[in-house]
Parts: C-alpha cells; sequence; structure tokens
C-alpha cells in the first residue's frame, strides 16, 4: 500500500499539464501512487500522460467520458489505495516536499486530514501572489490537531471549499462516504466541509505548498458562466449532510451565514447575462430555501453582505402584496414551524426519518456515555488497588532491599519525575539513572524513588535528593540515615527552614554554596551539574539531516524564549522540540519537528548539528547555576549560544558563543555563520576537561566523599 494515492482529474490542460505532473513525480516522498482521470479530453493531455506514465510506474491512468473533475475524482478514488488521499487539479502545481510534510504531519497527529497553504500563479506575469484567505489561521487553535468545535469563527470559512491543499486519511474518507458532486462546478464544498464537521482531528501545516493558476483560460475554475448554478446545490446538499449528521442545528448559523457569503460571490464574479439570472432565483426562491431569507441583520456576522442582500431583494414587499393567498401563507409557516423542512412542503416522511435518527444518535451516545464511565470506575478501582498495593510494599521493601542489597550500603535517589511512562519526559529522571549507573560501579545498591514512592522509607543509608521544582520532607525514622539534598534547579523556590531540614545540602554553583554558607546551619558544599561523558561524547551515531542546521530542545515555559524567536526572526535553519511553541510562534510553526526529543536521541542529534541555541531560568543565573544541556552538547562537541553568567564564563571562557541583547545574539549567529571552523574546534576542545572535571563518574565519587564525611 502506497503512504498516498494523488488523483488529478484531468481535461483539455495540454499547456500546464506537464508543470502539474513534474510537481507530482518530484515529490520527496516517494511512497505514492499516481492517479490520472482523463476526463475525455480532446487536446493532447491524454498523449501527454501516457509519455509519464512509461516513464514512471507509479502512473495510473484511467480513461472516461467526459463528467466533470468531481465525477473524475470519485472514478479515482475507486481506484486508490493508498493510506491517505490527495487531489490536485492538472492546472495547478505542488511544492517538492508538499506530500512529505503533510504526510508527516498527519501520522504524527493521527490527523483525519491536514490542510496547507496555497497560493497563486499568474501564468502571463509569471508571478506568485499570496492568499492568506486560504486559511484563516485566527480562527483555529494554537495547537494542534483540534476538530470544528475548537475554532472561533465560522467553521465554513476557516479554510476554503476546495480539496487539493488537503491530505485525507482514506479509511476516514470511506468511513463517511465522502464523495464529490458529479456537476461542473463547486463540486469538492461537499466533500470538504463534510469533512471539516466530521473529523475528530485537523491539523495544518503552516507553509505555502501548492500554487493555483489563476489565468488558465481552459483552468478547471473556468466553467462558471455556463454552470452558475452549481454552488446553489452544493449548498442544498451540505444543508442535508448536516441534518443526516444531526449537526444542522449546532452549526446552523454559521451555515446561513456561509451561504449568504458564497452566494454573494457566485454574484459578484459572474457577468451579464447570466448575473440576471441568478438574481432571479436569489430573489424568488433560493434566498428562502437556502434559509437566508427572513432573518433580522443581527443574525449576521457581515453586515455589508446583509445590505447587499437587501439591494438584491429589492423591492420584494411590494411583490409580496401581489402574491397568491397560497404563497403568503407557506412564507407565513415557515417562519413559525419550528421544523428542519416546513409541513408545507409535504416532507413529513423525511422529518420522521430526521427524528428517528436523532433518537438513534442518543441511543449510541447514552451508551457510550455508559461505557465511559464504566472505564472510568475500573480505571479508578485499579489505580485504588495499586495505591495500597504500592503501600503494602512500602513496609515489605526495607527488608527485602536489604536482602538483595547483600552487604552493600544503600543509596535512595528521590527523583522529582512522575512514575510510569510520564517519567520519560523528565530530564530528572535520566539525570537519576547517570547517578544510580555510576553509585552501582562504586559497589552501592542503589534506588530510584519517584514521586510517587517519595513516601518509602527504604533504611537507607543516604538519601539523596534532586531537589527541583517539588519539596521533600527527610523521613526521620531512619536514625542513621544521611540525607543530602542536591538543589540543581529552582534555587528560589526553597526556603531557609527547608535547607535546615537536611544533613548535608550540595548547591549546583559555587557562587550559590558561599551565598548560603552564612544563611544555614547546615553543611554547604559545591557540586556544579554534569553529562554523562560515556553517552554523550563525539564519537557514535549522528543525524545527517540535521548537519549544519540550529536547533533547540526546550519548552516554552508559558513564555517566549528570545533565544528561539530571534533566531526564527533571523531565518537560519532553526529546528526546535518541545511543547508550547505552535501556540508561541503561529507565524514560526514551520520551525517546530515536535513537542518532545527522546532522551537517548540526543547524542545522535548533538553530533550533528551545527549548533545549539540555550538559556536558562531566571533564578538559576542570578545563583549561576548552569544548565546540564551546555555539559551535554559540548561532550558532544556541538558549540552552544547561550545568555551566561560570572561562573559559567569561567568554565567555559570561549568555547560558548555567549548573549545578554538581541544585538549580541546577532552577532553570535554571524561568529557561527562567519567563523565556524574555529568555533568548532573549540566545542570539540572541551570534552577531556568535561569528563574529568563534570561528568556523572566525577559527581559519583565527591557524593561518596561527602557521605563519608558527614556520615552519623
Amino acid at each position: 500500500m502506497a503512504k498516498v494515492s494523488v488523483i488529478i482529474p484531468v481535461y483539455n490542460v495540454e499547456p500546464y499539464l506537464k508543470q502539474c505532473m513534474d510537481s507530482v513525480v518530484g515529490q520527496t516522498l516517494k511512497d505514492i501512487e499516481i492517479i490520472c482521470v482523463d476526463d475525455g479530453s480532446t487536446d493532447g493531455s491524454l498523449d501527454i500522460l501516457k509519455e509519464y506514465a512509461t516513464e514512471d510506474s507509479r502512473i495510473q491512468i484511467i480513461e472516461q467520458k467526459n463528467a466533470g473533475a468531481g465525477a473524475a475524482r470519485n472514478n479515482g478514488m475507486r481506484h486508490a489505495t493508498g493510506k491517505y488521499l490527495s487531489f490536485l487539479d492538472s492546472d495547478d502545481f505542488f511544492e517538492p516536499r508538499m506530500l512529505e510534510k503533510a504526510y508527516d504531519l498527519a501520522e504524527k497527529d493521527q490527523a483525519d486530514f491536514v490542510a496547507y497553504k496555497s497560493d497563486q500563479y499568474h501564468t502571463e506575469k509569471k508571478q506568485f501572489v499570496s492568499a492568506d484567505w486560504v486559511i484563516h489561521e485566527n480562527e483555529i487553535p494554537p495547537y494542534h490537531p483540534f476538530n470544528h468545535r475548537q475554532m472561533t469563527g465560522n467553521v465554513f470559512k476557516v479554510f476554503v471549499g476546495w480539496a487539493w491543499d488537503k491530505l485525507f486519511l482514506k479509511e476516514f474518507v470511506d468511513k463517511h462516504h465522502l464523495t464529490f458532486q458529479e456537476q461542473r462546478t463547486s463540486n469538492d464544498l461537499l466533500f470538504v466541509f463534510s469533512a471539516v464537521v466530521l473529523a475528530k482531528k485537523i491539523s495544518v501545516v503552516p507553509m505555502v505548498l501548492a500554487h493555483q493558476r489563476r489565468d488558465a483560460k481552459d483552468s478547471l475554475s473556468k466553467t462558471r458562466e455556463y454552470s452558475w448554478d452549481c454552488f446553489y446545490h452544493a449548498l442544498m446538499a451540505l444543508r442535508d449532510r448536516l441534518r443526516e449528521e444531526n449537526l444542522y442545528k449546532e452549526l446552523e448559523k454559521d451555515y446561513i451565514n456561509y451561504a449568504l457569503h458564497f452566494s454573494l460571490w457566485n454574484y459578484n464574479t459572474l457577468s451579464e447575462p447570466t448575473k440576471t439570472k441568478l438574481k432571479d432565483k436569489l430573489r424568488g426562491e433560493w434566498f428562502r430555501e437556502l434559509g437566508i431569507e427572513g432573518k433580522s441583520k443581527d443574525y449576521f456576522y457581515n453586515k455589508q453582505e446583509f445590505e447587499q442582500y437587501l439591494k438584491i431583494m429589492g423591492n420584494m414587499k411590494k411583490e409580496n402584496k401581489t402574491m397568491g393567498f397560497k404563497q403568503k401563507l407557506k412564507r407565513f409557516l415557515r417562519k413559525i414551524v419550528p421544523a428542519g423542512r416546513t409541513y408545507i412542503d409535504k416532507k413529513f416522511k423525511d422529518q420522521e426519518k430526521y427524528i428517528k435518527k436523532q433518537l438513534k444518535e442518543q441511543e449510541k451516545l447514552i451508551k457510550l456515555q455508559q461505557k465511559n464511565m464504566q472505564e472510568m470506575q475500573k480505571n479508578l478501582k485499579e489505580y485504588i488497588e495499586q495505591e495500597f498495593v504500592r503501600r503494602e510494599n512500602w513496609a515489605k521493601m526495607p527488608a527485602e532491599i536489604k536482602r538483595v542489597a547483600d552487604g552493600r550500603k544503600i543509596w535512595v535517589i528521590k527523583c522529582p519525575a512522575t512514575e510510569g511512562e510520564a517519567k520519560f519526559f523528565w530530564g530528572d529522571y535520566y539525570y537519576a539513572v547517570a547517578l544510580q549507573k555510576y553509585l552501582e560501579r562504586q559497589n552501592i545498591y542503589a534506588i530510584i524513588d519517584n514521586r510517587q514512592d517519595w513516601g518509602c522509607d527504604e533504611d537507607a543509608d543516604v538519601v539523596l535528593v534532586l531537589r527541583g521544582k517539588y519539596f521533600y520532607h527527610p523521613d526521620r525514622r531512619n536514625a542513621k540515615c544521611l540525607y543530602i539534598m542536591w538543589n540543581i534547579s529552582h534555587p528560589d523556590m526553597i526556603s531557609k527552614a527547608e535547607y535546615e531540614l537536611y544533613d548535608v545540602v550540595c548547591a549546583a554553583s559555587r557562587h550559590m554554596a558561599e551565598e548560603l554558607k552564612d544563611k544555614i546551619s547546615v553543611p554547604v558544599v559545591p557540586l556544579l551539574q554534569c553529562t554523562d561523558t560515556e553517552i554523550f561524547c563525539p564519537e557514535g551515531e549522528t543525524k545527517k539531516q540535521y548537519n549544519g542546521q540550529y536547533i533547540f530542545i526546550g519548552s516554552t515555559r508559558g513564555v517566549m524564549r528570545d533565544c528561539v524567536y530571534w533566531a526564527a526572526e533571523a531565518g537560519v535553519p532553526l529546528h526546535v522540540w518541545g511543547s508550547g511553541w505552535y501556540e508561541m510562534m503561529p507565524e514560526h510553526k514551520e520551525v517546530v519537528d515536535g513537542t518532545f526529543m527522546p532522551n537517548e536521541k540526543l547524542p545522535a542529534l548533538y553530533r550533528s548539528a551545527k549548533v545549539t541555541l540555550n538559556d536558562h531560568w531566571k533564578d538559576m543565573l542570578d545563583n549561576q547555576i548552569i544548565n546540564n544541556r551546555i555539559f551535554d552538547a559540548l561532550a558532544c562537541g556541538l558549540p552552544v549560544i547561550s545568555d551566561g553568567c560570572e561562573e559559567m564564563k569561567e568554565i567555559f571562557p570561549d568555547a560558548v558563543l555567549y548573549y545578554d541583547t538581541k544585538e549580541e545574539f546577532d552577532a553570535c549567529i554571524q561568529k557561527v555563520e562567519n567563523d565556524y571552523e574555529s568555533v568548532k574546534a573549540k566545542a570539540m576542545e572541551q570534552y577531556e576537561m568535561i569528563k574529568k572535571e563534570y561528568s556523572f563518574e566525577r559527581r559519583v565519587e565527591e557524593l561518596l566523599e561527602i557521605a563519608e564525611r558527614y556520615k552519623k
């Protein structure tokens, strides 16, 4: 099965077809099938397709009698075997990485469909023109995936109702029986907007990945003058679909506002005499059938559109006086009968079917809610049982640990990470794992207690608390135990009283240690952050795709981190991993590669990238605590651009490029770009020094010395 099926309806586009086909066969995503449906072309289009098919086995040609693009797309879908469906009009063309970008995001988010930006290409001028209106980014959430209920604007205007700037999951299309209307124009409106309201997961690639040709004489979009009524049939079909899905009541106002908008767009873009034909239809019955007639000005989002609607209606009030009694009665009943279709239309069976469908949907919803409640009760029961078992095990732990330790000293590392799968998202957890590894090599039996097990007394000789965001109260039931706090971050969260609870305090900077010595009575020892030099080292696996790239790994912390924003604005080839960046930098979403980078993949990334950006929490800088990313990156030979403090500059006087202001940051970028060889050489020189003085192996040696010095 191919990753993507690209479906191209083709009709008399000989001058433009090669550019279209080249843009598809040249996609960087190679695992695709290309289904070209010739819709009865009378020029040389079919010959061009056959020429391409002889050169590329991925191309499949289907021939049919002329029936329009909608019918051609449906025909193509019947032959498609790919996981995703992409549609392209044969006079338009894709960017080379379009399918790769859309496919990767769809897989990452498990999206039902992915939308991306497009622009317009004017053939005669050979000019690309921006089309910011194709996606109303200010009306979608600052995160993805999302669904229509999380949009802030009219759900039918967030995306344009065409299919070629979207990638659809075929399973989703098949499940909801989405098809194109077999009419000349507006044939994809029903397909697209049905997908918008039915999709549970929608994602957006904020990049221009497709180009629409706007002045092609034989373009598929140039047939509206003789198919001017197609938009009305599309809107009516969409209304019926919304009712079938029990969504019309929820979306009625958005639908009616969009129906007016699209009706006026069609009216304003037609020429005479077609325009007059449409005006007569709109005034006569279409505005009424679409639900527009009879609504007040306040009902409409766009007041100018409402004013134009009134102008089109003209002297309808005078005409109403001459209407027959039946027509007046029908108008009156339409206003007061609270049904989707009035009794005057004699649609009783449709209404009955609609109500029965609603009841069935409610029954399904109730069953689903009951199932969810049962699952919640089951999960809660399991959680409570696990907690009882956990606490029962606490009572057994001291004896069992003593048996397994077999005479070795017992150290317990209290790690602030959350137990379970969540711990792998905590840098503190990997910190604890590295400490455990090197303690074991010193013949110490080391245990990691994540936060849920902090209440367990394992009868340890030493409890080492990694103090970051969370407070731990030493358990003094074990009188022989030595309690050591290692404050590795967030020193502003720790009070003098908390320090006094410990036997020894290790501070992650020399400056901080000196400051604390005068404030608290317990011993204070400087113990700087470090890295595991067996993992973070110059030799090993690399990721070639990140050669020459700038990287940043870290969440937004709920604020704009200057170094990331400045780099994005400067246009450097930047890749960012961390939560919150899509929301924080909507104008630079293209630099965000993901919300998380697994710890085991960091060394290869660090060995491959050109430079990493870095910054510190303010309280860490104030206390001159160096974060461990500095040590990790430099141990791999990766240059670092970072803010800094006096202590950091003493340790790495020229191996780190320092900034405090945007001007200094820009100077760092220039240094990297203009003198990278010397910048890289300085970074590569740091490994031996880091291994000797700033490795976990060295820190464990120091911790053992501290434990021996202050043992009880």
